[in-house]
């Protein structure tokens, strides 16, 4: 018998009758380990003092108010006996003075010592390295805004409350765009980087001509008494702090300016934004030869978006889904507090699955953070594979034997986690999932990803990539005043999804082995772009794309936000009459655009 049913059954109508109050008596179970039946007696015994000292006419029944005071009654009750447990094994403990309950504990414990924790501690079936509460899991616990939806995109769609229907073909086709394999990396040489980055540059005046055939570009460091069109990357001479009008430096490649580097001039542009790593198209000239005057900032030429046919929509949204609307949920590491490794925060997301049923969960790294104080301490007991196994994998499996093949779920690594190999973008997914031990139904992603979920593309980096942009751009009275959403679009505007050069060396977010750089580069513009940051989570359509930052799922000591996606299908009339319109020889009828930024909902929601 799981929690929720003995609760039910101890409590009766109380808690069968009221959800809200189900969900905080589970937590507080989970928090101060302890049984149904006792936290029953404790809840009896609360509301008889309560009601009898209350003037008021009161049932006793489980209200908000009623509940706030029992959590508070019961953690003051804990705290009490804990500190009562600890007082008499201190006057107790003959040896050191200096040695404290919990030290001599975790002392013998390593040591392999069988002696029993103290009577006091046995009594209230208390651990106190494992059990005992922290400060912030009891703040965590006790959290007054969880399950509250904090923004919401497309709010005129509705959200899918039904569970998934069940049939033989019902389940989300997924495909990776992009692969990366294992690699060596911090090998690169000097003239292969040159390469690389000459490249991007080339590229990006390919495409330029393409949409502008007449276009000639110059060497912007020539003398030059008329006005040219030059292409190159923007960089900065700054030896330190942050780049500035006056710092900023137009890079070319060998083949359109033998590689030289020009002082650029927007003294003369009304409005301009820039970064370090932007390929740029300007016009301007060099009237002595030593800076570059810019007269006009050209508009790259967009990505061309994603399509299918309307026959292959038709099979995934109304044959595969059953012209249901596809769930999914996202969120981003840490997922524990930062003074413990109980991974409270996930758990606490897990009991969102268990109840949303979602058909694809993507989580995002770090999964065990190489940042977080007990791990850079090494005040650890296990492996950090083994954290992952039981925090992470072990719920995850849970969940896939009481609901099996109903949910897939994608994982992308971070470069803070400890159990990845890789330490500079891209990395491979994750290496060794049977150490991992990772429920069927899983699939280890890239970092960046680029994949399809059905018709639609996503992508993901879990670099904090605009935290690196809003602490490098430089911009002048720029065309889009919402600067997320303006710092949003470079990642698509720049056909990457890590476009900043060179990252900050005190970074270890930053680090890109150019080797690798092309695998970094969107192949066709996604439907659905997903950031992680510590900037304010948000959900926009940036260009007919949406962008979601789902923020962190854990802040230090505090619970943070995640992301449910709700993705409608298309009218299936208009698609009927598109297969019927099909023709193999025209290539306007056989693609369709998904229109994904017009039938999907984007909730973001507080842990």
């Amino acid at each position: 018998m799981n929690q929720e049913q003995a609760l039910i059954d101890v409590f009766g109508n109380t808690l069968a009758t009221n959800p809200s109050a189900l969900r905080e008596c589970l937590h507080l179970l989970r928090i101060y380990r302890i049984e149904p039946e006792t936290l029953h007696s404790k809840w009896e015994a609360y509301i008889m003092n309560s009601t009898s000292s209350s003037r008021d006419e009161d049932d006793g029944s489980m209200t908000a108010a009623h509940l706030e005071g029992f959590k508070n009654s019961l953690r003051r009750t804990l705290e009490l006996k804990a500190q009562q447990g600890l007082q008499k094994q201190a006057q107790s403990t003959s040896g050191s003075s200096f040695a404290t309950p919990k030290r001599a504990q975790l002392k013998s414990k390593f040591q392999g010592s069988t002696s029993q924790a103290p009577r006091a501690m046995h009594d209230m079936d208390i651990d106190l390295h494992d059990q005992l509460p922290s400060p912030s899991s009891k703040q965590f616990a006790l959290r007054k805004n969880m399950s509250e939806t904090e923004e919401t995109l497309n709010s005129h769609l509705k959200q899918r409350t039904e569970p998934p229907r069940a049939g033989s073909d019902y389940k989300s086709t997924i495909n990776l765009v992009t692969a990366v394999k294992p690699y060596r990396y911090m090998f690169e040489k000097i003239t292969d980087k040159g390469e690389a980055l000459d490249d991007r540059i080339d590229a990006f005046a390919e495409i330029y001509r393409k949409s502008h055939p007449d276009t000639e570009f110059h060497n912007p460091a020539y003398l030059s008494q008329s006005v040219v069109t030059v292409v190159g990357r923007i960089c900065s001479d700054a030896n330190e702090g942050k780049a500035n009008e006056q710092s900023l430096l137009l890079e070319t490649s060998r083949s359109f300016g033998s590689g030289s580097r020009v002082k650029l001039d927007l003294m003369e542009v009304l409005r301009y934004n820039f970064f370090p790593g932007q390929i740029v198209v300007l016009s301007g000239l060099n009237s002595h030869g030593s800076v570059f005057a810019v007269t006009r900032v050209h508009e790259l030429p967009g990505i061309s978006m994603a399509g299918a046919s309307p026959a292959d929509l038709e099979d995934f949204q109304y044959r595969k889904m059953a012209g249901q609307p596809i769930k999914m949920i996202v969120a981003a590491g840490p997922y524990t507090l930062s003074d413990n490794l109980l991974f409270e925060p996930f758990a606490a997301l897990m009991e969102h699955i268990n109840t949303e049923r979602p058909d694809v969960l993507l989580l995002m790294g770090p999964f065990v953070s190489s940042t977080h104080p007990m791990i850079v301490s090494g005040d650890i007991d296990m492996m950090p594979e083994a954290y992952f196994a039981k925090y992470i994998s072990a719920p995850l499996a849970k969940h896939q034997e009481r609901y099996p093949k109903e949910m897939q779920i994608l994982l992308v690594p971070s470069l803070q986690d400890v159990i990845q190999e890789t330490l500079v973008l891209p990395q491979p997914g994750f290496e060794h999932p049977r150490a991992l031990a990772l429920p069927a139904g899983s699939f280890c992603l890239p970092n960046p990803a680029q994949f399809t979920i059905n018709e639609m593309v996503f992508a993901v980096n879990t670099a904090d990539i605009l935290m690196h942009l809003n602490g490098d751009e430089i911009a002048r009275n720029p065309d889009r005043s919402d600067r997320m959403g303006r710092l949003s679009k470079y990642v698509v505007e720049q056909r990457n999804l890590h476009p900043v050069y060179p990252g900050l060396a005190s970074d270890p977010d930053s680090g890109v082995d150019s080797n690798q750089f092309d695998l970094l580069d969107l192949r066709v513009c996604p439907d659905v772009v997903i950031l992680p940051s510590k900037l304010k989570h948000f959900a926009k359509i940036v260009d007919n794309v949406i962008v979601v930052n789902p923020n962190q799922l854990s802040k230090m000591q505090s619970g943070g936000t995640f992301a449910k996606l709700t993705i409608h299908p298309m009218a299936e009339g208009a698609l009927s009459d598109a297969v019927m319109m099909m023709d193999e020889d025209d290539e306007q009828t056989m693609s369709t655009y998904h229109r994904v930024y017009e039938r999907c909902r984007v909730d973001l929601v507080r842990v």
